[in-house]
């Protein structure tokens, strides 16, 4: 039997953790943005170096590949912060097991074998809603670069 003050305990707790999830969450689309504007704003003098030095058609054949690389690892410090804080927060046993849970969340996979505990679970979707967001944007991003890659054809 559960007392009123273990109660209060516990959603001052829960409160606690998804206001830092909340907060995580800012921080890793500010990081995200942060990232593709750093690209685009080294993009466009490394597109006309290339463009000069190995021609246009090569200059796409390297800068897409770098940007989906740039991209591709971004996406993989994201899982990674949230399995860590998932991990620090004792919600998962091992930061292998955070990093897999965040990962399957974020691409929206959501093999659902590794769940979190009641009331945590709120925060896979919370998770999954973060990783949706920033894949969205990673692929409009791809495709401004794609754009002007074939602009140059």
């Amino acid at each position: 039997m559960t007392s009123q003050a273990d109660r209060q305990i516990g959603r001052r707790r829960w409160r606690r953790v998804f206001g830092v999830a909340l907060l995580l969450a800012a921080g890793v689309f500010l990081f995200h943005t942060a990232v593709l504007l750093e690209v685009a704003r080294h993009l466009s003098g490394a597109h006309s170096w290339l463009t000069r030095e190995y021609g246009a058609a090569n200059a796409g054949r390297i800068l897409v590949p770098v940007c989906f690389f740039v991209l591709f690892l971004t996406h993989m410090i994201e899982a990674f912060v949230w399995g860590l804080f998932l991990r620090r927060k004792k919600l998962v046993s091992s930061l292998t097991e955070g990093i897999y849970f965040s990962s399957s969340s974020i691409t929206a996979l959501g093999y659902g074998d590794v769940v979190l505990q009641s009331p945590w679970r709120v925060l896979g979707p919370l998770v999954a809603i973060n990783g949706l967001l920033m894949f969205g944007c990673s692929t409009a991003f791809l495709f401004l670069v794609l754009e002007k890659v074939w602009a140059q054809f």
